[in-house]
């Protein structure tokens, strides 16, 4: 699983193989140093938005991985597609907002979520669930990992 300190560790390693200072990616990107060093450090908390601008900014992508497999999807030719992009950055924003909910690391909020076959319905019912609110998210979510039915 890649989890925060895996991405931000890519990060770094990106920005020092291009010799690029920390402040100048702070400036071009338009987040502080101090966000910056959180995300390439997996400390604190951020925004996904600055992560997002991160991961764009060094033209990186990264996958949602369960059961230590990429989930395959119906079709080769939606690898890396705007749909999947849309789909793992929806994710991610349901694994960081139910986690500030519940004040638990997203990681353990991941963790759970896949143990339980959450994301793999966040993924397949994207289509019909990416519009709902943050407190029904949060609300179907919760319902889900104390068992209740789909």
């Amino acid at each position: 699983m890649e989890n925060k300190c895996t991405i931000g560790k890519k990060i770094k390693e990106k920005r020092l193989e291009l010799n690029i200072r920390m402040e100048e990616v702070s400036r071009q990107v338009g987040i502080t140093r101090p966000t910056l060093w959180a995300i390439e450090n997996g400390k604190g908390n951020y925004t996904i938005d600055a992560l997002l601008k991160l991961l764009s900014f060094f033209g990186l992508n990264f996958e949602i991985e369960t059961n230590n497999e990429v989930s395959k999807r119906n079709s080769a030719s939606r690898v890396n597609s705007v749909l999947d992009k849309k789909i793992n950055r929806f994710i991610v924003m349901c694994v960081e907002q139910y986690a500030s909910f519940v004040q638990e690391s997203s990681q353990s909020v991941f963790k759970a979520l896949d143990e339980k076959g959450i994301i793999k319905e966040l993924t397949d019912d994207y289509e019909d669930m990416h519009g709902m609110s943050t407190y029904s998210l949060n609300e179907y979510i919760g319902k889900r990992l104390l068992g209740g039915a789909k």
